[in-house]
């Protein structure tokens, strides 16, 4: 079974749709930088679908700090 993409979603997000879905959200992995955790809302990167149900690859999301390559 394959249920509607949830990549970009927040966390939050992507388990509404999922549920509604009537998909079961099997795994929920984090990732970070080595050696530092970052701060903002996970966002889903990564969806590998199994059986009826779905393993999910979150991280934090953050914006570009202000002046770099950025406006501000």
């Amino acid at each position: 079974m394959r249920g509607p993409s949830v990549v970009a979603l927040t966390l939050d997000e992507a388990r509404s749709v999922l549920r509604d879905a009537g998909v079961e959200v099997l795994t929920v992995t984090e990732t970070a930088p080595p050696a530092r955790r970052l701060a903002g809302p996970l966002r889903v990167l990564r969806e590998r679908w199994q059986g009826e149900g779905v393993h999910l690859l979150v991280a934090a999301s953050v914006g570009r700090p202000r002046g770099e390559g950025g406006r501000g």
